[in-house]
């Protein structure tokens, strides 16, 4: 499955392609249970939500009175739907970590684990796993009431100084940045902590603390990979439902922009099968490139205790020896020597080592009475000519014939 070295991007890719293409019917049934129902879900409740969202402002546009209160749930629905739907829809792709990751161990070790098999894996580390998701639904209700807090007393304050547009927009940026970095940098901190939990069976706040240790020192490196990876599969998912969406948009913009025609209904039913076949295409590439993404963030855990944990030679033990029987177990990092690096093909020692006279003989200067020694094979100095060899002449030390 992957060599028992530390892994770089091309090993933990192929890793993952390879766990996703030899048991793709069980992980994919996984996948579909808990990301693309709530991917359908989400993107159902979206659509109309929106439709609710537009028809809201442009009520309160139209000055009829109770217009604050309707800006105010309009803003309330606006937040669900752009954070509460795709957060619900990250734990369900979150909990998924955990059958990919155990499945990937089993591949690891030259097994191979059924649907009932991998549920039999996380016996008495699936509660774990939904602890948590409900500490990342805490820490995200903690996150934004602080985020609306601080946002409120911030435009509060330049209110009262009377401060200029320019001002809030630029205020409204840095905090979206900052924001933006500070989730960013925790997410990958704690990257590891659902793979920790399926393969080592730690509890929740262990598992934290585990993969905050195992990205020490590695942060960048694992946030490059990781945003490569989601790049990727993100672009591909795009692809998959953009033309049927394009066209949904099309049906619905060109020919009843305002639901105001007779034939609102027949288009709004065309419409709304357009965006239900776009949405299982998505879907259908999201389940995909969901278990791809796992088995990377599992193969990167696999990798640092690699580096950290010497987890290879536990491996390799126990594909020998059957010792330790849970080559996975919670272990104590170990201080190891650096990887060597690969030599060239053919090459058994490095340079200095195959050529002895090279550490041995130091480097003549022009002038010095020590001859130079022979190479490896020479018999005589070099350079002589043929002729000379022959003939039994020697060229003088000062140059002449």
């Amino acid at each position: 499955m992957i060599p028992l070295r530390p892994l770089g991007l091309g090993d933990v890719l192929s890793g993952a392609f390879t766990v996703f293409r030899r048991n793709a019917r069980v992980l994919l049934l996984w996948s579909v249970l808990l990301s693309g129902v709530l991917g359908l879900l989400s993107t159902l409740v979206s659509t109309f939500g929106q439709q609710a969202l537009q028809s809201r402002m442009m009520t309160a546009f139209d000055g009829n009175g109770g217009g604050d209160t309707i800006v105010a749930g309009s803003v309330t629905l606006w937040i669900l739907l752009t954070i509460g739907l795709p957060f619900l829809a990250y734990l369900g792709r979150g909990f998924l970590v955990a059958p990919v990751a155990a499945d990937t161990g089993q591949r690891v070790l030259g097994r191979r684990a059924t649907f009932r098999g991998l549920w039999a894996l996380l016996a008495g580390r699936r509660w774990p796993v939904v602890g948590w998701m409900f500490v990342q639904i805490g820490a995200g209700l903690v996150v934004g009431i602080v985020v609306v807090v601080v946002f409120v007393a911030f435009f509060a304050a330049l209110g009262a100084g009377d401060a200029s547009a320019g001002w809030f927009v630029l205020a409204v940026f840095l905090m979206v940045l900052g924001l933006g970095v500070v989730l960013t940098w925790l997410g990958i901190r704690f990257a590891f902590t659902v793979p920790t939990i399926a393969l080592e069976g730690r509890p929740v706040f262990a598992a934290a603390a585990q993969s905050w240790r195992l990205t020490r020192g590695a942060f960048w490196r694992t946030f490059g990979i990781l945003l490569l990876v989601q790049v990727m599969f993100g672009v591909a998912a795009s692809i998959a439902s953009a033309p049927l969406t394009i066209g949904a948009v099309l049906v619905g913009g060109v020919f009843d922009p305002l639901g105001q025609t007779d034939a609102s209904s027949g288009i709004g039913g065309g419409a709304l099968v357009l965006i239900v076949i776009g949405s299982l295409l998505a879907i259908a590439v999201q389940c995909i490139t969901d278990v791809l993404s796992a088995a990377v963030v599992t193969f990167l855990t696999i990798d640092r205790r690699i580096r950290t944990e010497a987890l290879d030679q536990r491996i390799a033990s126990h594909l020998d020896t059957g010792q330790p029987a849970d080559p996975f177990a919670p272990s104590a990092p170990v201080v190891r020597p650096p990887w060597p690096q690969q030599q060239w093909a053919g090459q058994q020692q490095p340079w200095a080592q195959q050529q002895p006279w090279a550490q041995q003989q130091p480097q003549q200067w022009p002038g010095q009475q020590q001859a130079q020694q022979p190479w490896p094979g020479q018999q005589q100095p070099w350079p002589h000519h043929p002729q000379q060899q022959q003939q039994g002449q020697h060229r003088p030390p000062d140059g002449t014939a």
